[in-house]
């Protein structure tokens, strides 16, 4: 699974190339969980990201009324926002990363 399509997946790829505003927390390290299981030869990688993303700066908290029928998990009161911006640069390096070990690993094959 190409690190990009799970970013574009999540809006962290603007088409005009400006990413702006804010994301769930949980979205963001769902999808590095997917990636994970996905491609369990970069776990450490990964499991570095999901750390910069509950390091990263806090763009505020959602506090969910009890009786909303927007949320879906009734024991989750809140949701931890983060900047998308920041989110989409640690997607980008990621992928150079996983790129560059890709890269690494045929050269070593060769």
């Amino acid at each position: 699974m190409n690190v990009m399509d799970v970013a574009r997946d999540i809006g962290l790829v603007a088409r005009n190339g400006e990413v702006t505003g804010t994301i769930d927390q949980e979205k963001v390290l769902r999808a590095l969980d997917q990636l994970t299981e996905r491609d369990p030869a970069n776990v450490e990688l990964f499991n570095a990201v999901a750390e910069r993303v509950r390091r990263a700066r806090s763009a505020g908290v959602e506090v969910h009324d009890a009786t909303s029928t927007l949320i879906r998990d009734r024991d989750i009161a809140t949701t931890q926002l983060r900047y998308r911006s920041e989110m989409a640069d640690l997607f980008t390096d990621l992928a150079i990363d996983v790129g560059l070990r890709h890269h690494r690993d045929l050269v070593a094959a060769a």
